[in-house]
């Protein structure tokens, strides 16, 4: 009984994180379709891959017959099927977490790019014009400007300024929310089936790290963007932004680490996050932290000397 309501808990709770994850964006399929990759994971675990892909045919198959007759739907259920059966396939052979996610991401990565490029991009640049123009007559009715202290010129042209970043990053921040999706489908397979199946531990923050990939894809972002010319300049920023929120998040988990490993109070550390709340400029210093952890390993040197759990190799840090 308790065990059947922690799993309906853990669905519910991901579920809801992926109907937020999904609000404001338009996308393919709906955002139930989300859940399919744990799913089909669930499908795979019971009755092993081979069956399990031949049970991910068959929920294609009942996807069409409810009603789903896109060919690009149906393309974009099968690939988050396929998502699942990577998540199979990586516990079984007892892959990292991040390297898990990547593999799991990539196909779904691929396909929101196609979806993109034949016309997603568009809805996605109506879709904020009319948040913008809502705005506006939001601001027009109430006086938001007045309430944080700004007048009505300043606030339109900081809105001008929100909507021409926003829309130079649209397709990173069309990606990133798949990334979430799929990271959800991550979080919910480690709390499910870890103790079953060793599925990898996404809940163990403190030892989390960008897969190693992503330290060229900064360089190609870099390039990019030096090129200075619009196209490649615009395709640098969409790989930098979601790259260095990754590394932000691997400095915070780099600095969770050590509170561990050196027992700092918890005080400390709750301090720490609340200066950052109050200066985010600190975050470009996780920023940095995450970006040379790929290179220089902080984690595993600072643990070099102790004992116990986080020292001479105890520690399940990779």
């Amino acid at each position: 009984m308790l065990e059947g309501a922690r799993v309906l808990g853990a669905l519910l709770l991901g579920a809801g994180m992926i109907a937020v994850a999904s609000s404001d964006m338009p996308a393919p399929l709906p955002w139930a379709y989300g859940l399919l990759p744990v799913g089909v994971l669930w499908l795979a675990r019971r009755l092993g891959l081979l069956l399990g892909l031949l049970a991910a045919t068959s929920t294609l198959g009942a996807v069409y017959a409810a009603g789903v007759t896109e060919p690009s739907q149906l393309f974009f259920v099968a690939v988050l099927a396929g998502s699942g059966l990577c998540f199979a396939a990586c516990a079984r052979r007892g892959v990292s977490a991040s390297t898990t996610l990547a593999v799991a991401a990539a196909p779904v990565l691929l396909v929101a790019a196609g979806y993109l490029v034949f016309g997603g991009l568009d809805e996605l640049s109506r879709l904020l014009a009319e948040r913008m123009e809502s705005l506006r007559r939001y601001e027009a009715e109430y006086r938001v400007s007045q309430t944080i202290g700004m007048s009505a010129v300043e606030f339109e042209h900081a809105l001008e300024r929100t909507g021409k970043i926003w829309s130079a990053l649209l397709p990173s921040l069309f990606a990133m929310k798949w990334v979430m999706v799929l990271a959800i489908n991550c979080w919910l397979a480690s709390v499910l089936f870890q103790d079953a199946d060793g599925f990898p531990a996404f809940a163990e923050f403190s030892t989390w790290r960008v897969h190693p990939v992503g330290a060229w894809a900064a360089a190609l972002a870099l390039g990019l963007i030096a090129v200075r010319l619009t196209p490649a300049l615009e395709a640098g920023y969409n790989i930098a932004f979601p790259l260095a929120i990754a590394y932000t998040i691997q400095g915070f988990a780099v600095a969770r680490f050590m509170g561990i490993a050196f027992e700092v109070k918890g005080i400390v550390q709750l301090a720490v996050l609340f200066l950052v709340a109050l200066l985010p400029v600190l975050l470009v210093v996780f920023l940095g932290i995450g970006f040379f952890d790929a290179w220089y390993d902080f984690r595993r040197r600072a643990v070099a000397g102790l004992t116990g759990p986080w020292g001479e190799g105890g520690g399940n840090q990779r």
